[in-house]
């Protein structure tokens, strides 16, 4: 039993990181939209494909490559790096895309036409699940424990 008053505290702190992720994961799934609507429409230019650098990403999504796109914006060019690995890849060095980007302050989100969020809110929803589900339990008798 005091092994597990002394590890409480650290299990509590599993639930708030666990609604951090959560959080974190519905904003990432809503990336897209959210550029698509605040963002600005542009064309940029495939400039080079880049093979899936491997264990970086997820292995379930295999090989595959993706755009590198060079755009212009009202303060210069900048280049975005997808990490939309398909086999095979659908673009070609030289190709016009659409392009959306939104940047306000340090923060610069940019998306390409039919690309999706990827799968980091569905791996960052697992995981928060799983922290709130070993967390809150501590956390709610700590809790019932100040009521009573």
């Amino acid at each position: 039993m005091e092994f597990l008053n002394t590890i409480t505290p650290y299990l509590q702190l599993l639930g708030f990181i666990g609604t951090y992720l959560l959080i974190l994961s519905h904003d990432r799934a809503q990336l897209p939209e959210r550029v698509k609507k605040r963002g600005i429409k542009t064309e940029g230019t495939v400039i080079e494909i880049r093979r899936n650098p491997g264990s970086l990403f997820s292995k379930t999504e295999g090989q595959g490559d993706a755009p590198v796109v060079d755009f212009n914006t009202f303060s210069g060019s900048h280049r975005y790096h997808s990490t939309n690995y398909v086999t095979p890849c659908s673009f070609q060095v030289g190709q016009k895309v659409t392009i959306w980007y939104y940047f306000y302050k340090s923060k610069q989100e940019v998306i390409m036409e039919n690309e999706d969020a990827g799968s980091l809110p569905r791996t960052l929803l697992v995981w928060g699940i799983a922290f709130c589900v070993i967390g809150y339990p501590f956390l709610i008798r700590n809790l019932l424990t100040l009521v009573v």
